[in-house]
């Protein structure tokens, strides 16, 4: 199913140096990354191009509204925009632009174009993204991402509107359940990475465990050994940094256990409610022939009033008026 994607990741004074070389490619090799192809990155292009580093750009702006930052101030807020590879497979470069444009467009109004740092697309990875960099800057001059993003409610109207605004121009895309309705997690993205360059390196570590087997001695064990405390190290981590992640799967079954539930509670409530219905509807039909027959009983009573001379009716009227008995209106 395609979607139209917008995710935030919130940046402190240390973590924006990082983000400013990845963004603008400022890096001579991207080894932790392998899915750039730097023959392409020169397809990269700007919507907003930053006038300095990143955290330059940031200090700046800050000290022209004048707002106060703290130690542990998010001071940059980074938007990834996307969309589903088969969106953007359909799409020619001028459409894709046009795709980011318009994204922007959403974020500009939100945020301000005053408080936008970097509008970076890239093309030189598997599905061209945005990284949209700006300072949340409230309306009335204040630093705070968490008024600008607001709670997790909020993130879920942000992605609710984004959806709205790009499903205008590209009715296939469709509305994932928020995140924090369905209480799925990320997998972090280096973790993928992480376990690509230790899959690279496998038959270089098996052949290296083997050589250990084969030669117990003398200089080609200690070559061994060296090369497999090169790649030890990164089985290591990614053996612990994956470690948070092993029960997202039974998480899930669990959830779709609980769905399963919920919709067999819902089938059974629906059927209820649709056994209630068909008694409705038995009881409308009842009613119908019985206000059939009153109606053809209150037709015949008007007929016989009608019948009657008025000047006969209006003593019979005033004889009842007299009696104290109550008077009704017979005329039509």
């Amino acid at each position: 199913m395609p979607y139209a994607i917008l995710r935030f990741q919130k940046a402190q004074a240390g973590g924006i140096a990082g983000r400013d070389r990845h963004n603008e490619r400022k890096k001579e090799e991207y080894k932790s990354n392998p899915n750039i192809d730097r023959s392409k990155s020169e397809q990269n292009y700007h919507l907003i191009e930053p006038a300095d580093k990143y955290k330059q750009c940031c200090t700046e702006r800050i000290q022209a509204v004048g707002a106060r930052t703290r130690s542990n101030s998010v001071i940059m807020v980074e938007a990834l925009i996307t969309t589903s590879p088969e969106i953007m497979e359909k799409l020619n470069s001028e459409q894709q632009r046009q795709f980011f444009e318009r994204a922007a467009a959403f974020l500009y109004e939100r945020i301000g174009k005053e408080n936008v740092i970097s509008a970076v697309v890239h093309m030189d990875e598997k599905t061209p993204h945005m990284h949209f960099c700006f300072i949340p800057i409230t309306k009335d001059g204040r630093l705070s991402a968490k008024e600008v993003l607001g709670n997790k409610a909020a993130f879920s109207k942000w992605q609710d509107d984004f959806y709205d605004r790009m499903h205008g121009f590209y009715p296939e895309l469709e509305r994932g359940l928020p995140a924090a309705i369905t209480g799925r997690k990320h997998i972090p993205p280096y973790l993928f990475r992480s376990a690509e360059n230790v899959s690279k390196s496998y038959d270089a570590i098996s052949k290296a465990i083997s050589d250990i087997n084969i030669f117990n001695a003398g200089k080609k064990r200690e070559e061994a050994i060296r090369a497999i405390g090169r790649y030890l190290p990164d089985c290591y981590k990614l053996i612990e940094q994956s470690k948070s992640i092993d029960g997202y799967v039974s998480e899930l079954e669990q959830k779709i256990q609980e769905q399963e539930r919920s919709i067999e509670n819902a089938n059974a409530y629906a059927s209820a409610q649709r056994s209630r219905v068909r008694e409705l509807n038995d009881q409308i039909w009842e009613y119908e022939q019985d206000l059939k027959k009153l109606q053809a009983q209150r037709d015949k009573a008007q007929k016989i009033v009608d019948a009657i001379p008025a000047d006969v009716r209006a003593e019979i009227d005033k004889s009842m008026k007299k009696k104290g008995a109550k008077r009704y209106d017979y005329e039509r």
